[in-house]
């Protein structure tokens, strides 16, 4: 095979891997699959790639022959094994798939390939030596057209869906897998939910794409739509019901998050806290706090009893907007997502409050300087 079929076949292959796999393909990995298509190929001191390395490209020729050790199965297996441990995950993918193009596509050629040297066996690729491909022929010009093809159709199935399961659950649209795929995926991406259904309230069609903000309750999602965050689910307690659902892959981001638990604070000395990270992106508040006069807002705010609030992936905005709300026995999970490389430092808080008194308090104490709401 030429080399520019190498490449096409090596790209197609590490994108197929990461529709396999479920994993996001990136632009660095992409190169490396090329790079690991091209370099068995080093056993040809004729070819392309061996004439950028003579010595050694002469010396494997000579030692073990073309397409017989660097296309080999025991090479890949060692090197495989070995290279797991040190790769990342997507790195590791793209040299695999890249390096394993190569051999099969070289086993759609007339004389095959070597793969399970030091036997001198040669696989090929279909077994009717009429139906393989000639180095520089028509055959191998259609294969690359097809080849070429196919890597576009499998960049964009591998961008906009969870894996092959995706593919699969994409036609069949149920939201409950929907939302494992997006249970086990999460945190590395932003995500996005294609939806048919009605609105609960109004009846009418809410047919479109909404980004996810969290998940809701065992198999529903929150997400945002133009009116605020709106409940999804398959029953008629959430906003919106769900009748086909397809969860879509977004923009890498990186998730921080962190856990606040504490007697009492305010509002706006959480607020002035979480600063640094409404400045980094978007901050999100789960958990639950004791505070009078919450106005509950479902899905995000729900409240319970008379002074029990719940939230749900809230906006770090519904924060800033409390003012000097007192808040007692807070225990929430704090989460920013961002698309930035730098993560701001963890929140430091205590529970001294100078400010502002519990209502029920501040009249019993002298020279207090005013209640919290």
């Amino acid at each position: 095979m030429l080399l520019p079929t190498h490449l096409a076949a090596g790209q197609a292959a590490y994108l197929a891997a990461c529709l396999a796999t479920g994993h996001a393909p990136g632009l660095d990995e992409s190169l490396i699959a090329i790079m690991a298509a091209a370099l068995p190929d080093l056993d040809c001191r004729a070819g392309i790639v061996g004439r950028m390395a003579p010595p050694l490209s002469g010396w494997l020729e000579r030692r073990f022959g073309h397409r017989t050790f660097t296309h080999s199965l025991i090479l890949q297996v060692i090197a495989g094994a070995g290279l797991f441990y040190i790769l990342p995950w997507g790195f590791f993918l793209a040299l695999i798939a890249g390096w394993l193009s190569h051999t099969f596509t070289d086993m759609m050629t007339p004389a095959g390939v070597g793969w399970f040297w030091p036997s001198r066996v040669r696989c090929v690729l279909p077994g009717n030596e009429r139906y393989r491909m000639k180095p520089m022929g028509w055959g191998e010009l259609l294969f690359l057209i097809f080849i070429g093809f196919t890597g576009v159709l499998l960049h964009w199935l591998s961008v906009d869906n969870a894996g092959t399961t995706g593919v699969i659950r994409a036609a069949i649209g149920s939201l409950v897998t929907a939302r494992e795929d997006y249970d086990a995926q999460k945190g590395g991406s932003s995500w996005f939910l294609r939806v048919e259904g009605r609105n609960n309230r109004t009846f009418q069609p809410i047919d479109g794409k909404y980004q996810v903000i969290g998940g809701y309750k065992e198999s529903g999602f929150i997400l945002e739509a133009s009116t605020g965050p709106v409940s999804a689910c398959k029953t008629e307690s959430c906003d919106w019901y769900i009748s086909h659902a397809v969860l879509v892959r977004g923009k890498t981001i990186n998730t921080k998050t962190q856990s606040i638990r504490i007697g009492s604070t305010t509002a706006d000395e959480l607020a002035v806290r979480l600063a640094p990270w409404m400045a980094a992106g978007a901050v999100y508040l789960s958990g639950s706090f004791e505070a009078r006069g919450i106005r509950p807002d479902p899905p995000t705010v729900e409240t319970t009893g008379t002074e029990g609030v719940t939230l749900h992936y809230t906006s770090g905005t519904w924060l800033k907007n409390q003012g000097s709300l007192y808040m007692r026995n807070l225990d929430i999970t704090v989460q920013l997502r961002t698309r930035g490389d730098e993560l701001p430092d963890n929140v430091s808080i205590s529970e001294e409050n100078d400010t502002c008194l519990h209502p029920l308090l501040a009249k019993w104490v002298e020279e207090t300087g005013k209640a919290c709401q």
